[in-house]
């Protein structure tokens, strides 16, 4: 049996915990994605969950899920498979010798052998956000990272909308929803964030809604293109509660008028 010197302890902001359980079961299923991605040599999908867990993984403070991820997003740029199989073996190794614990030092989670019963979206879906409140769209095709962010525009008194693509985004514009921000994450399946935001900002309509890319890019090129794309502000990840609220607060008190 493992003792407490073989775990991995994590402590994780109180306000994120009751979303460990689904978002470690998530990781495990990373593993068979990888493998089957790995099987196709489909590189790009490795690379993109790689991304996602690099973000992910640092904004609940795993940071040993954050450094595999970002090695696996460099493994499948550079097609290297031999050194993408080495890092499933260190995910897995990774997350059977994790815990996560309160401040008394008792484990309040972790991997479950099990599905759990929850799941992210069914957590952002019970936490809508107060009515009347201004409401903040969420675009970002890894639910964990919608859930998160849901999760501390809720407490903070936003509703708060999530969906897991541009194209279902720019559905909800076309039908007339016009939420006071829209939080855009830059790396998604299909249509990038850039792409979404260039057709936000070239609909009279819609272009005076505010825009925030959301990414882990750090080259000033990247950023460079998401001002080009109209973006009203970068937001970096992994998400910080208090970078995301304080650009909340600033744009959403550009509300345009309807």
């Amino acid at each position: 049996m493992a003792t407490l010197t073989d775990r991995i302890i994590v402590e994780v902001d109180p306000l994120l915990r009751d979303l460990v359980p689904v978002y470690l079961i998530n990781r495990r299923g990373d593993i068979d994605l990888i493998r089957i991605a790995l099987d196709r040599a489909d590189f790009e999908t490795i690379g993109r969950i790689g991304h996602n867990m690099q973000g992910s993984g640092a904004s609940f403070g795993f940071e040993g899920l954050s450094t595999i991820g970002a090695e696996l997003e460099r493994a499948a740029k550079a097609g290297k498979r031999m050194q993408i199989g080495q890092l499933l073996d260190s995910l897995e190794d990774y997350l059977s010798h994790l815990d996560v614990r309160n401040e008394d030092r008792d484990v309040i989670a972790s991997v479950p052998d099990t599905p759990v019963a929850a799941t992210a979206s069914a957590i952002i879906d019970a936490e809508a956000g107060p009515l009347g409140s201004p409401e903040v769209l969420v675009v970002d095709d890894q639910e964990m990272n919608a859930a998160i962010m849901s999760r501390y525009l809720t407490r903070a008194g936003y509703a708060v909308k999530c969906v897991a693509s541009g194209d279902a985004a720019l559905e909800l514009l076309e039908k007339g929803l016009r939420p006071a921000l829209i939080l855009l994450d830059v790396i998604m399946a299909g249509m990038s964030g850039f792409d979404v935001c260039r057709r936000i900002k070239a609909n009279p309509a819609t272009c005076r809604i505010p825009v925030v890319l959301v990414t882990s890019f750090d080259r000033r090129s990247d950023f460079m293109q998401g001002w080009a794309a109209g973006a009203d502000d970068v937001l970096a990840k992994p998400v910080q509660r208090d970078d995301l609220m304080a650009r909340v607060r600033t744009m959403t008190k550009r509300i345009p008028a309807h």
